[in-house]
């Protein structure tokens, strides 16, 4: 019997993996995760190592984006307003080094982030593994710069017992529609509507209502994956 292993490549001749792929059913969840807890670590500026607690405010999300047609992940560590992109300064002239991660490869039971040094001028290169915790996910490992040494620009950055929480998506779904109107006594009306402005099938909501005088209302329940309905109030002779 002969058991075929999934060879994933990336173009960029950055990385090359022939580990077995995860399927395209993975148990990662791409969204929005909350750091609760873990440490992270800046080393070799002028200030030596300097180790801090997570979260913080500009390391408080880990947003995570899995394809499951490639099977590669990205992951950016964001800012206490889910937007900003945590990132370190660079030795001069280079642009910030924003903690954004790619060549994320899926396997069933963790997530390899690795990449060796890039182009000038801060020559970043990563490796990080993100593996299952209970609820969220456990993050560890380092980034680093392969650019020359700055005496007060930290080059070294370690990730250690990072746990982040999946964060919830909220829906916001109307359950139900009131249609009210004017009404006179003694007058007999019947509520309708139809599905679409393509159509003219006009179908009967509910039974005949009997006018007050006042105020009539009648409510319909709006079903999961109704996009739209288009509402009348007719006299019924």
């Amino acid at each position: 019997m002969f058991r075929y292993a999934t060879i994933c490549f990336v173009t960029s001749g950055l990385l090359f993996a022939s580990r077995h792929c995860a399927d395209a059913q993975t148990a990662f969840v791409s969204g929005l995760y909350q750091i609760v807890s873990g440490s992270f670590g800046e080393c070799c500026g002028i200030a030596g190592t300097v180790v801090s607690s997570l979260p913080r405010d500009d390391q408080s999300y880990v947003k995570l984006t899995v394809d499951p047609q490639t099977t590669l992940a990205t992951m950016t560590f964001l800012g206490k307003d889910t937007k900003t992109a945590f990132s370190v300064a660079g030795c001069p002239p280079g642009d910030p080094v924003q903690f954004s991660f790619g060549f994320g490869f899926v396997w069933t039971d963790q997530i390899e982030f690795h990449v060796d040094p890039g182009p000038p001028p801060n020559s970043e290169y990563w490796s990080l593994v993100v593996s299952n915790s209970e609820g969220g996910l456990r993050i560890g490992g380092r980034v680093g710069l392969a650019a020359p040494l700055c005496a007060d620009v930290p080059t070294q950055f370690t990730y250690s017992n990072v746990v982040a929480v999946l964060l919830p998506t909220p829906e916001i779904r109307i359950s139900e529609v009131e249609i009210c109107w004017n009404s006179f006594s003694n007058t007999t009306y019947q509520v309708q509507y139809r599905p679409a402005l393509t159509t003219n099938d006009w179908v009967n909501l509910g039974q005949p209502i009997l006018g007050t005088g006042t105020t009539n209302c009648i409510t319909d329940k709006v079903l999961r994956g109704q996009t739209q309905r288009l509402y009348r109030v007719v006299l019924v002779p």
